[in-house]
């Protein structure tokens, strides 16, 4: 059985993960969505509660490659209330909150909250020693009538 992290580790932890989480909206929100893969596991998956799933580095890369062939879009992922249960030093269990502005098309554009959607997250910390989503599950909460995805239904890419 493995020894639960001590104060210090689940603080270091805690930072990586709140920045793996950063980096996340970030590479979406400024147009580098190419690189999203890359903070999965190499079997990690990306989906909704609803069943649909990307699973793999090589399937998330087709469905942010179709998301950045529709066009210009614009947004802005704001994520909260991250709250994390660790199960070892290196796996981790989290749930955070998403609020999404975003529209096709160049800003500035009308400040309209797109969705509101909890997330289910598996962090596992790799061989390198970078922490990894290991799995994200959305479930959205409030969705604005105009909502149109910005991504092919995950599984389908």
């Amino acid at each position: 059985m493995t020894t639960p992290p001590d104060e210090i580790d689940r603080a270091i932890a805690r930072l990586a993960i709140a920045d793996l989480i950063a980096e996340f909206a970030y590479l979406i929100d400024h147009d580098r969505s190419d690189e999203v893969a890359d903070l999965f596991t190499e079997d990690g998956s990306y989906g909704r509660i609803s069943g649909e799933r990307s699973v793999g580095r090589d399937a998330l890369k087709r469905v942010y490659a179709a998301r950045s062939a529709r066009g210009v879009r614009t947004a802005r992922h704001l994520f909260t209330n991250v709250r994390l249960a660790f199960e070892s030093n290196d796996l981790v269990r989290g749930t955070c909150i998403l609020l999404l502005f975003a529209e096709d098309g160049l800003p500035p554009l009308p400040a309209e909250v797109n969705l509101v959607s909890d997330y289910e997250d598996v962090f596992r910390r790799s061989d390198d020693g970078r922490w990894r989503f290991a799995s994200r599950t959305v479930r959205h909460v409030f969705v604005h009538p105009d909502n149109r995805p910005p991504v092919l239904p995950l599984g389908s890419a």
